[in-house]
């Protein structure tokens, strides 16, 4: 596990407390599966676990990319709610899954009082989600659907691409989420706007597999419909 693993020295961009986070040497990581929601998962070790860095002294949480300079009102916001909270504790070690369950929700509490992006909270309850699955956890279920409101509410409301999502991405993910929790027709639909965008020309794979899932999404569409249209009245 050690050779997976390198020490990051970071500055806290809440309180600047110093500290070391665990990073991953992605260039030694093994890929086992691809799934359809882009959860990949990996021979030995899960990379998500180490995505978000966690202040030890103030509990300030995010990504690396999400890990920027705080004004004075976001500070306060996080000193209110939670420094003056914060149980201290060190994340900075090998972790377990409960550790990074943990951390990623501490990451989604500061990306909601911070007003961070739909699109980046999205993405925190996509990948707990996959922590959960990997764990055989039901709750992987209420994240996956937190996931597809915050996509729907950022491909709406916000200027893309945001929290490392572009459109097409966004489209494909919400339609693949749809697809996953029986939305076939809804799926479909946004299967079409990722398909539809002239972006999608620089993703040849991503293309490809939109259309491999367009028609899986057509496929299950029809067998409901059949079903249902079969069920005596």
């Amino acid at each position: 596990m050690d050779t997976l693993l390198y020490d990051k020295t970071v500055c806290c961009v809440s309180c600047k407390h110093i500290f070391t986070t665990k990073m991953v040497k992605s260039r030694r990581l093994k890929i086992l599966e691809k799934q359809d929601d882009y959860n990949i998962i990996y021979k030995d070790i899960n990379p998500s676990y180490y995505l978000v860095w966690v202040c030890p002294e103030c509990g300030y949480s995010g990504t690396e990319s999400e890990y920027i300079e705080l004004s004075k009102p976001q500070k306060d916001i996080v000193f209110k709610h939670v420094r003056t909270r914060w149980l201290k504790r060190d994340f900075g070690k090998v972790r377990s899954a409960s550790e990074a369950i943990e951390a990623f929700k501490l990451a989604l509490v500061l990306a909601q009082l911070l007003k961070k992006s739909k699109a980046y909270a999205g993405s925190l309850c996509l990948r707990l989600a996959w922590i959960y699955r990997e764990q055989n956890n039901p709750t992987e279920t209420e994240y996956l659907k937190y996931a597809l409101k915050f996509f729907l509410e950022s491909y709406s409301q916000e200027k893309l691409p945001a929290g490392g999502l572009d459109e097409v991405t966004m489209a494909y993910l919400i339609g693949e989420l749809s697809r996953r929790f029986g939305g076939y027709k809804e799926a479909i639909h946004w299967y079409n706007k990722a398909l539809d965008n002239p972006e999608i020309k620089k993703k040849r794979q991503l293309q490809l597999k939109i259309r491999e899932q367009w028609r899986r999404a057509k496929e299950e569409y029809d067998t409901t419909k059949k079903h249902i249209q079969s069920q005596p009245i």
